[in-house]
C-alpha cells in the first residue's frame, strides 16, 4: 500500500471499526457486525483513455488494489472543433466501460463509481452519452468539474508521495490529459493554487497538426497557444515556492519511459519514471522532425499516444523552463485513486455525529434523509435552486409560502429511493417517505412531499396513479407544479457539483427564459433542463428557455 504523510491518512481514513452499535442506533443506520472489508472500484472516463481500480477497503481505512485495467478508447477523438462526441467514439466508450462492469462484479465489487472528465464535460452531447450509460449499463456517471478533478488528483497524489508540511517547500502536480492540464500546488496539508486548462495532447493535436511531418506554422502556432494559456497560470504558481514537480497521466508516463530509453536504461517501465528538462527537449526537438511512422518507432513510443505526444512534450518543457524545474517525477496515482481515497473519507464521515437540527420537521426530515444514506451536497443544492425557481415563479404559480417549505423538504428526500434500488427508485422514494415517520407533519403534508418526491422524474401526475389519489383535490394541482419545479432543479445539478451558482426568470405574457449561472462547463445542466420543457409548458402554459450566463 502507498502512504503519504501519515497524520493526513489518519484524518482521511474512515472510522468505522471505533463505532458502536449503540451510536449507530442512534445515527439511524444499521446496528449489528459491520463488513470486515469492502470492494470498491472506481472509473476514470477520461478524453483518452478509461480506466479502472478496483480495491479492497479494510474497516481501518487501509486498501489493497485488486487490478487495474486501461482501454484507450479516445473518447474525444474528432471532436474537440464541434465540441461533440462521436458515435463511434460513444459506442466504444459504452462496450469499454461493460467490460469493467463485469470484470468489477466477477471480482465481488460491490461499490463503483464512475467520473467523467473533459471529453463528456464539454461536449454537448455529453448528457446523451451519460444517459445511454445508464441506460444500457445501470451504471452512473458523474460529469465532474475541473476543479474537482484537480482536487481528486491532489488527493491520490498525496497518498501515493510525501509531500511534505512545509509552506516553504511546495510540490506541483501537472496532470496532462488528452483534453485538459490539472495544475495543482501545495503540501500534504493543504492546496496553495488548482488550475485547470483546454491544453490536453489529444486537443492540442487535433486542433493545430496537420502536416505529417508536422509543418513549422503549425508548430508555432500550437506553442503559441501553448504560452497564451498556460503562462498567466504559471505567473501565479511561481509566486510560491516550488521545489519539487510530479508528473501523473499517460501521456507523462509515455514520454518519461522515452526518455528512459534515450538515457540508456533497459527497462524504463519498471524503474523509477523521471523527465529531466535536456532530455525532455532532445525529445521534443526530435519529434516534431519526424513522421507519424517514425515518430512510431521511437523506443517506448505508445501507438495511440503518437499525436499527443508532441503537444504533451512542449507543454511539459515550457512548465519546466518557465519554473525552472530540472525534473519531474512520474506518480502511477492520479485520478482514480483520488476517487477511491475520497470515498473512504466519505464513508467515514457517513457515520459520524450528525448536526443537531432544531427545528423538529427539519429534523426529522434529515433524519430519515440520512438512514437513507441520501446525497447532501446534491440535495441541499436542488432545495436552495428549487426554492429560487419557486420565489422567480411566483408571479404565475401563486402559491403560498407553506407549499415553499414542502418543497424543499421533497428535494431533500428526491433521492432516497436508491437505498432500494435505482430503478424507479422515484416510486421507492414515495413509499419510503410515506413511512418514514415523519414528525410534525399533518398527513397531507407528507402526501405533498412524498408525491413530489415521486413525480421528480419519469411520468407526469395522473389521476389513476395510487400516490395521487391520495391527495386531496385541492392539493393536486400545487404538486403537479412544484414537481416540475424540482425536476429543473435537479437537472441544473445534474452533476452533482453545484456547478449553477445562481438563477433567475424572465417571465414573459408566453414565454419564460430561465438565465443560469455558472463559471464553469454547464453543458450536462443546460442539456437536462431543456428536456423538461415540455412539461414546464404543460404545468405553467409558458414555453421555456434555457440560457447559461457565463461569470
Amino acid at each position: 500500500m502507498h502512504r503519504g504523510h501519515e497524520d493526513q491518512e489518519k484524518r482521511d481514513a474512515p472510522m468505522i471499526a471505533s463505532t458502536s452499535p449503540e451510536l449507530l442506533r442512534v445515527l439511524g443506520e444499521p446496528a449489528g457486525d459491520l463488513p470486515r472489508v469492502t470492494k470498491f472500484g472506481a472509473i476514470d472516463i477520461g478524453t483518452n483513455s478509461i480506466h479502472l481500480v478496483m480495491a479492497e477497503i479494510s474497516p481501518q481505512g487501509d486498501f489493497k488494489v485488486l487490478g487495474r485495467e486501461k482501454d484507450m478508447v479516445q473518447l474525444g477523438k474528432g471532436g474537440f472543433g464541434e465540441h461533440r462526441l462521436t458515435d463511434r467514439a460513444m459506442e466504444d466508450g459504452i462496450q469499454a466501460l461493460r467490460r469493467f462492469k463485469k470484470m468489477a462484479e466477477l471480482l465481488g465489487v460491490t461499490k463503483l463509481r464512475a467520473v467523467a472528465t473533459s471529453a463528456v464535460r464539454e461536449a454537448k452531447n455529453g448528457g446523451e452519452f451519460v444517459q445511454r450509460v445508464r441506460d444500457d449499463l445501470d451504471l452512473r456517471v458523474q460529469v465532474i468539474a475541473a476543479e474537482e478533478e484537480a482536487r481528486l488528483i491532489y488527493v491520490g497524489v498525496r497518498h501515493a508521495i510525501d509531500m511534505g508540511l512545509s509552506d516553504d517547500r511546495q510540490t506541483l502536480i501537472v496532470d496532462i490529459g488528452g483534453g485538459s492540464v490539472e495544475l495543482i500546488a501545495g503540501n500534504a496539508q493543504r492546496i496553495q493554487e488548482k488550475a485547470s486548462a483546454k491544453l490536453g495532447g489529444s486537443r492540442l493535436a487535433e486542433l493545430f497538426i496537420r502536416g505529417d511531418p508536422p509543418g513549422t506554422d503549425e508548430v508555432k502556432a500550437m506553442r503559441r497557444h501553448i504560452r497564451t494559456r498556460l503562462d498567466p497560470i504559471i505567473e501565479r504558481i511561481r509566486a510560491l515556492p516550488i521545489h519539487r514537480g510530479i508528473a501523473t497521466s499517460g501521456s507523462a508516463k509515455n514520454i518519461a519511459i522515452m526518455c528512459g530509453y534515450a538515457r540508456g536504461e533497459a527497462s524504463p517501465e519498471e524503474s523509477r519514471l523521471r523527465i529531466r528538462r535536456d532530455e525532455l527537449q532532445a525529445l521534443r526537438d526530435q519529434l516534431v522532425r519526424m513522421t507519424r511512422e517514425e515518430r512510431l518507432r521511437v523506443p517506448g513510443m505508445d501507438a495511440k499516444r503518437v499525436d499527443a505526444c508532441i503537444p504533451a512534450s512542449a507543454l511539459l518543457l515550457r512548465l519546466m523552463k518557465r519554473l525552472d524545474l530540472d525534473v519531474l517525477e512520474h506518480c502511477e496515482f492520479a485520478l482514480r485513486e483520488g476517487v477511491m481515497i475520497d470515498y473512504i473519507a466519505r464513508h467515514r464521515e457517513k457515520i459520524q455525529a450528525r448536526a443537531t437540527w432544531p427545528n423538529p420537521r427539519s429534523r426529522s426530515v434529515m433524519h430519515l434523509a440520512e438512514r437513507c444514506d441520501f446525497r447532501r451536497a446534491h440535495s441541499e443544492h436542488v432545495a436552495a435552486m428549487a426554492a429560487r425557481l419557486f420565489d422567480e415563479l411566483q408571479p404565475i404559480h401563486k402559491l403560498d409560502a407553506s407549499y415553499k417549505e414542502l418543497l424543499s423538504y421533497a428535494c431533500l428526500l428526491h433521492d432516497i429511493g436508491h437505498l432500494i434500488s435505482h430503478d424507479n427508485h422515484h416510486k421507492h422514494g414515495y413509499y419510503l417517505i410515506r413511512n418514514g415517520s415523519l414528525k410534525g407533519f399533518s398527513d397531507q403534508e407528507v402526501e405533498i412531499i412524498a408525491n413530489v418526491a415521486r413525480y421528480h422524474r419519469k411520468e407526469r401526475p395522473k389521476k389513476n396513479h395510487y400516490s395521487f389519489e391520495q391527495l386531496d383535490n385541492e392539493h393536486r394541482t400545487p404538486v403537479r407544479v412544484l414537481a416540475v419545479l424540482l425536476r429543473l432543479a435537479d437537472a441544473l445539478d445534474r452533476t452533482g457539483f453545484s456547478i449553477i451558482q445562481e438563477v433567475a426568470c424572465e417571465i414573459g405574457e408566453k414565454a419564460v427564459v430561465l438565465q443560469v449561472k455558472s463559471s464553469s462547463d454547464a453543458e450536462i445542466e443546460l442539456w437536462c433542463a431543456k428536456r423538461h420543457a415540455p412539461l414546464f409548458e404543460r404545468e405553467f402554459d409558458r414555453r421555456l428557455s434555457v440560457r447559461q450566463d457565463r461569470n
